[in-house]
């Protein structure tokens, strides 16, 4: 059930979408490809699905290889599930009707037939559905049938691309408990498509942060957030200032600030701090802490996000308060041990 891409290639018109991409979706991980419009996840998954063919490099599903040079294993002989974005479900037929198409066929008794789609609707908490066409569904109903079909097809690799794009925000925390829930039942190896980094840390077993064509970082959604590989993760996941400063006594010079570092750097080594909302200790004026003015504020429900600006700052530092921030009071902080990258890169 692993999914196998070793210096993958793909190009379109001369560009080359993807270049020489590698990497393993372990057997039954929640894998999530995370990044913004036209970085190439979209194009990853329908060479895996085997929708496109690839101009390089290597793709094996559960060990076998279905796609490298000079060979091509179509989509039908895949053994893959994939959940597309518009569901893409028959209008005339029933719910059950469409669980039930990629089981028609393979020589299945009625009885068992009705059974297996009986089973996967209980999986996705549609089995009082089951005689609705998919116009009496609300989108989250008809992507969770799109999902039973999936699973009815006893794919052990199910790829999404993009399914919950279509939902309103409620409905998509909601469908974020039902997709890990299913996930964990049936055991798949799921590779996710999504640009919503919330989904991405909802979900994952690990996250792949995908730009131009690589992947920038693949690790754990926490290591993601808080130990970033590059100013493009730090600046692309979550809030973030990245700033430039020293080592300095064990941590960090930023221009008028210090502050501690996770990892220490070297007495004047040339670093990039990333200091993330959480990391802006907004305090009460005691000795040692810095003062800075709010530029802006949003109320985000239960707390409100701003930004502070600093003399001697080259970027505001982003805050997060849990009662008003007023545009242009001055406000003291102290920062919290930062974590810092080396000031060559991104």
């Amino acid at each position: 059930m692993s999914i196998e891409v070793e210096t993958v290639v793909k190009r379109f018109g001369g560009s080359e979408v993807l270049s020489g991409l590698s990497f393993d979706a372990r057997p039954g991980e929640f894998f999530v490809v995370l990044g913004p419009s036209g970085c190439g996840k979209s194009t990853l998954l329908r060479l895996i699905a085997g929708l496109e063919e690839s101009d390089g490099g290597r793709i094996a599903l559960e060990g076998r290889d279905v796609s490298a040079p000079g060979l091509h294993v179509p989509p039908e002989a895949r053994r893959v599930g994939v959940v597309f974005q518009s569901y893409a479900l028959w209008p005339h037929m029933s719910v059950a009707d469409n669980v039930a198409f990629p089981l028609e066929g393979t020589g299945r008794s009625k009885a068992d037939l009705v059974e297996d789609v009986a089973r996967h609707l209980a999986t996705v908490s549609l089995d009082a559905f089951a005689t609705r066409r998919p116009a009496e569904l609300s989108g989250g109903q008809r992507q969770r049938v799109a999902l039973a079909r999936c699973l009815a097809s006893g794919a052990r690799t199910i790829l999404m691309d993009e399914p919950l794009a279509n939902l309103d925000p409620h409905l998509r925390g909601r469908m974020e408990e039902e997709l890990v829930r299913v996930h964990d039942e049936a055991g798949a190896t799921t590779l996710y498509i999504t640009h919503d980094q919330r989904e991405a840390m909802a979900l994952a077993t690990r996250v792949a942060v995908m730009r131009a064509g690589r992947f920038e970082q693949v690790a754990p959604p926490e290591e993601v957030h808080d130990r970033p590989a590059s100013e493009a993760v730090a600046r692309f996941v979550g809030r973030a200032a990245v700033l430039d400063g020293v080592g300095e006594g064990g941590g960090v010079r930023l221009g008028p600030l210090a502050a501690e570092a996770v990892r220490q750097p070297g007495e004047g080594e040339a670093i990039r701090a990333v200091v993330r909302p959480r990391d802006v200790r907004l305090g009460g004026g005691a000795p040692g802490e810095a003062e800075g003015r709010v530029t802006s504020t949003q109320y985000r429900g239960g707390a409100w996000e701003g930004v502070v600006a600093v003399e001697g700052l080259a970027e505001a530092l982003p805050v997060t308060a849990p009662s008003r921030l007023h545009v242009g009071e001055r406000v003291p902080f102290s920062l919290a041990p930062l974590w810092t990258l080396p000031c060559q890169e991104g």
